[in-house]
């Protein structure tokens, strides 16, 4: 079940590191961290009516978003304005892909370290593109 309306951290399935907005300045990269308890990693999950999300970084206050029509290997940034996205349990309960609604891409990391960018990746079914949302 895909998560309700909340606060909630994100965190990658394969490397279990956390998505978080460094800062509050428009376009900066969503990265990959382990931070614990700080308001950059925690996001404002809003289910739409047209059953779609906008992600909006608790700690900043912009939201997650990627280009028009995003490809591959795009990146995700904060941006002022906000973005509706899908998010969709995968075949593994309480794990999801999330995607743009314009694209057949999905969030995903390149690798496990500190600062990796969060990136589109065409994927879903690998770990590395999937996503567990817990409460907070």
């Amino acid at each position: 079940m895909a998560p309700e309306t909340g606060r909630y951290t994100i965190t990658n399935v394969k490397f279990r590191n956390l998505v978080v907005l460094p800062d509050a300045n428009d376009d900066s990269d969503l990265v990959a961290r382990n931070e614990e308890n700080v308001d950059a990693e925690r996001w404002n999950i809003t289910l739409l009516n047209n059953k779609r999300y906008t992600i909006k970084s608790h700690g900043f206050a912009n939201f997650a978003g990627c280009d028009t029509r995003a490809g591959p290997g795009d990146g995700l940034r904060g941006r002022q304005r906000n973005q509706q996205w899908i998010i969709k349990e995968t075949r593994i309960k309480g794990q999801f892909n999330i995607s743009p609604t314009d694209a057949d891409v999905f969030w995903g990391l390149a690798d496990g370290e500190y600062d990796t960018p969060v990136t589109l990746a065409s994927a879903p079914n690998d770990p590395k593109n999937q996503w567990i949302f817990t409460k907070v």
